[in-house]
Order: structure tokens, then C-alpha cells, then sequence
């Protein structure tokens, strides 16, 4: 990408953003979130003075209503962090790049961006305040049904029979973890938090559940060996997805918690499908 291409979409990746961080600021519901993103909005555009010495007048196109869109499905914590590292990046690769930068620009656009950094750090989403209960249902699915499923598979051979047996075990365990999780915020005061707490804690446990057992509903009776090759694929999948959306939103280490829960949670299946090849093998006992 030659110097000239670069410079264009920083631009339109500082207009976007600009853009986004007001219809924040005039759409969202509490006062000291608006608040934040006009002082991020107006940091951006000192970060736009300090880059380029022409101005431009913001767009919202379909890039505009796509990243809108995202932060409804995702949140914008989530999207405003995730552009974040992308504009660093272009921002780094410009500034190396360019041979027209003003003295002392570069050191003017860090510090900039050390700002934008702090007051998104002190964004409030509801949905963030929720993401212990919403891991807590998630990590112990991925290790309670992944684990469950693979020792069912040789003591029982009947994907059917798995995956029935799975989804009970699921339902109750979800039912469980969500009426625990109510009882432990209770007992720590948190009247309020409780109750959606535990709507979270036991709602991201039941969706976990049906993607891990879906495989053995999906497949043949006899396929019971590749249905857990699926349900394993899709724990794996899923530790992903979620590694990756707490790395950004909560800017933890990526590569640490997506390994950490990929050993546990396949780790246990293991064990349990050891353990159903004893019972079957040895003590006798099949479906």
C-alpha cells in the first residue's frame, strides 16, 4: 500500500470514527457515556488537526451502519475498542511512512491517543457489568457437557440416546448454575444485580448446551464417533469467539484465556471419554 492509499484511509477511518462517536453521544441512555464520547469525539478531531492539515466533513455511509448495527449486536465498548486497535495501526504505519509530518506530531498523536485510551476504559455498558455471570454459565457448559457428551459416546453409541442424554443434563445443569448464581448475589446485597445475573448465567448455559449437542441430533444414530469430532469443534469455536470478544472489549490476553479454557475444557473431555471406554469395555455397562 503506497503512502498516498494510506493516507486516504486513515482519513476516512478518522471521519468514521468521529462519526460514530457522536450518534453515541447523542443516542445513548446514560448521561456520563455521552459525556465520554464528546470528549473522545473531540480528541479525535484534535488527533485529525495533529495528522492533517486540511479538514473534512464526516459521512455516514454503509460502513457507518454496519459498525452501528455491530454495537447493538455486540455493544459499543466492544465496536469503540475494536476500531481503536485498528486506527492504532494505521495511525503507527502512517506515521512511519510519512515524510510530511510536523516535528513533534507523532509524540502530539500519542498522546492523543493515551486520552482516547483512558476515557474509553471509563465507558459504562450494563451488558459488561453481566460478563462474570455470562463466563461462569459459558466456561462450565464447555467443560460440564463437552465432558458429559464424550463419556456418553462409547457407553452409549447412539447419538440420540447422547444427545438427548446431554440436553438433560444441560437443562438442569443451566437451571442449577442460574438459581446459584441468584442466590450468591442475593447473599452479597445485590437485591437488584440478582436477578439478571442469573438471567445471564443460565441463559449463555443453555445456549452453550444445544450448540454442543446439536451435533448428535443433527447426525445418524451410528455417527456418534463424528458427532463429537462437531461438539469438540464447536467448543472450540466458541472458546474462540468469546476469547476474542473479552480480548477487545475488556483488553485481557487473548492468547492466555483462549488456551486456558481450550486445555480445561478438552482436557475433561478427554478424561470422561476414557472413563466411558472403562465402563463400556470393562464393567459391561452400554446403552
Amino acid at each position: 500500500m503506497n503512502h498516498a492509499t494510506r493516507t486516504v484511509k486513515l482519513k476516512q477511518r478518522l471521519l468514521l470514527q468521529l462519526a460514530l462517536f457522536h450518534y453515541w453521544q447523542a443516542n445513548l441512555k446514560i448521561e456520563h457515556n455521552r459525556q465520554t464520547y464528546q470528549r473522545i469525539a473531540d480528541t479525535e478531531q484534535q488527533l485529525g488537526s495533529v495528522l492533517f492539515s486540511e479538514e473534512a466533513t464526516e459521512k455516514r455511509g454503509r460502513k457507518f451502519k454496519f459498525y452501528v448495527f455491530l454495537s447493538n449486536l455486540l455493544g459499543f465498548t466492544f465496536v469503540t475498542q475494536l476500531m481503536m486497535k485498528a486506527k492504532e495501526r494505521r495511525i503507527e504505519h502512517y506515521l512511519a511512512a510519512s515524510a510530511q509530518i510536523p516535528e513533534g506530531a507523532g509524540e502530539q498523536a500519542a498522546a492523543l491517543l493515551q486520552q482516547e485510551r483512558e476515557l474509553i476504559a471509563s465507558l459504562k455498558e450494563r451488558r459488561l457489568d453481566f460478563v462474570g455471570a455470562i463466563i461462569l454459565g459459558m466456561n462450565d457448559a464447555l467443560v460440564e457437557i463437552t465432558g458429559s457428551v464424550a463419556g456418553f459416546t462409547l457407553s452409549m453409541s447412539n447419538t440420540k440416546i447422547i444427545a438427548v442424554a446431554g440436553l438433560i443434563t444441560g437443562v438442569a445443569a443451566s437451571l442449577s448454575m442460574a438459581a446459584s448464581e441468584f442466590m450468591a448475589e442475593r447473599s452479597e446485597g445485590n437485591m437488584k444485580k440478582a436477578t439478571t445475573a442469573a438471567i445471564y448465567t443460565g441463559a449463555s448455559y443453555l445456549l452453550t448446551v444445544i450448540l454442543l449437542v446439536l451435533p448428535f441430533f443433527a447426525l445418524p444414530a451410528t455417527e456418534y464417533m463424528l458427532a463429537l469430532l462437531f461438539t469438540v469443534l464447536i467448543a472450540v469455536f466458541v472458546i474462540f469467539i468469546f476469547s476474542f470478544y473479552m480480548a477487545v472489549a475488556k483488553e485481557i490476553s487473548f492468547r492466555q484465556r483462549f488456551w486456558e479454557m481450550v486445555i480445561v475444557s478438552l482436557g475433561v473431555a478427554a478424561l470422561t471419554f476414557f472413563i466411558g471406554f472403562i465402563v463400556k469395555n470393562y464393567i459391561g455397562i452400554s446403552a
